[in-house]
């Protein structure tokens, strides 16, 4: 089995490049991880699509290391990232890799041969350009619209946003979910701020 040691990771639900990492992130150093190397599209496809590879891979990764969790890297000799991985092949978590330790990853790679990996389940997911602050900002806006039942504090947001007044639960709803996902302007970061507020204060409801 090949191996890279010594690689700090930074495993989130998104693939971040290394330039995104956040200091409150729960970086964490591991001392020996399985290196894979894989085709260009089967690295797109584990970097960014919903995945559940077949048993063979999970097993594979398992018998080579010791860890509880299945983790992994796989690299095409040019990019090199990490994947966390369930019991039943389920892509829970992906991580890049700083600039040193994935040039390392990325020479190691090119000598071996490539693994072919078996999807159970390979559901394209559309990439965007959009930065990590960006993306959890809007997922922070979509699940407070949705779990907020409080007709006062939807109509509020309303009013802020479209500069008019709705009565309309659903409506209000629909409209506020479908600006929110447009690209990103001040309207919507300002709606984001306001509701960090009302997160600081009040609970959902």
């Amino acid at each position: 089995m090949n191996y890279i040691y010594d690689i700090v990771l930074n495993f989130q639900n998104n693939y971040y490049d290394f330039f995104e990492w956040r200091k409150e992130d729960k970086i964490v150093n591991y001392s020996k991880l399985p290196l894979y190397k894989v085709s260009n599209k089967d690295l797109l496809n584990l970097k960014y699509n919903k995945i559940t590879v077949e048993n063979d891979l999970i097993k594979k990764i398992k018998e080579s290391s010791k860890s509880k969790k299945i983790k992994c890297l796989v690299s095409n000799g040019s990019s090199t990232i990490a994947l966390l991985f369930d019991d039943n092949g389920n892509l829970l978590k992906r991580s890049s890799l700083i600039f040193e330790e994935e040039e390392e990853a990325n020479d190691y790679a090119k000598k071996l041969p490539i693994t072919n990996i078996k999807y159970k389940e390979n559901i394209k997911v559309n990439i965007t350009n959009k930065l990590r602050i960006e993306i959890e900002k809007k997922d922070t806006l979509i699940e407070y619209i949705n779990n907020t039942t409080n007709p006062l504090t939807l109509k509020y947001l309303y009013f802020e946003y479209f500069d008019k007044e709705c009565n309309n639960i659903n409506t209000i709803k629909s409209e506020l979910l479908k600006e929110i996902n447009k690209d990103w302007t001040i309207k919507q970061n300002n709606l984001y701020n306001i509701i960090n507020i009302f997160n600081k204060n009040t609970p959902i409801k």
